[in-house]
């Protein structure tokens, strides 16, 4: 595999916020295979951070490892002018040299109005992949949803298998920054200056992933300062122990 020196690459890559990111999508990719070497990735992107960095970082590692990639956009039409952030989509598409798809699905307001969007994207996604011949979805989650999801499914009873919550290889699906915080992704954007997008469901607060973020969290971290860290600890330790 051959590397490119830190001396040739342009003055925002060089910046310990790029280097930190790209080290662990390429240690997700060649210590633990959540993306093997010819495969190939459709790559999921919204143009939130978290995908935006996903995008970038796969683009820069993929030529070594021959991998193949398309991007991905669906459109939920949930909002006025939510079809105007596949255009923020294209533009990282463009510059990462990827061919782009765009989709769009429909869902009706009502109860659980993010896990049916969620379950649509999925959908969307699945079938685009059959068509472009794609073995792998790479999606943009990162330490802070999994820590979100380990507590949301503590919460409500969940089992311990649910507990074991993302894999960064389930199936199709691909996580390559599973292991990488939000503020990190955010970090990375901002330093290479990529333009993104912010959802405002992600700070509404009719929705429950919302309020665990913005509210629960912050306020168990309060009393206890590694309550993110151990939730992703406790999610490691039961996929551990789940496995055969």
């Amino acid at each position: 595999m051959t590397t490119q020196s830190v001396s040739k690459l342009p003055p925002g890559e060089r910046v310990a916020a790029v280097a930190r990111v790209r080290r662990a999508g390429a240690s997700a990719l060649d210590r633990r295979r959540v993306i093997f070497p010819g495969e190939t990735v459709l790559v999921a992107c919204s143009g939130g951070p978290d995908s935006a960095a996903l995008l970038d970082v796969l683009a820069r590692l993929a030529p070594p490892r021959s991998l193949r990639l398309h991007v991905a956009h669906v459109d939920h039409g949930l909002r006025d002018g939510s079809a105007a952030e596949a255009e923020v989509v294209a533009a990282l598409a463009e510059r990462a040299g990827v061919p782009l798809y765009s989709m769009s699905v429909s869902v009706t307001p009502g109860p659980s109005l993010q896990d049916r969007a969620r379950q649509a994207r999925h959908r969307a996604l699945r079938s685009q992949a059959s068509r472009c011949g794609a073995t792998a979805i790479a999606l943009g989650h990162t330490a802070d949803d999994q820590a979100e999801t380990v507590l949301m499914r503590a919460l409500t009873g969940a089992t311990p298998r649910a507990l074991a919550a993302m894999g960064e290889r389930d199936g199709m699906l691909a996580r390559p920054l599973l292991r990488v915080w939000r503020e990190q992704t955010a970090a990375y954007c901002r330093a290479l200056g990529l333009e993104v997008v912010d959802d405002p469901s992600n700070s509404d607060p009719r929705f429950t992933r919302s309020r665990v973020r913005h509210e629960l969290l912050p306020a168990l971290e309060t009393v206890f300062p590694a309550a993110r860290r151990r939730l992703v600890a406790l999610a490691e330790h039961q996929r551990r122990r789940l496995e055969p």
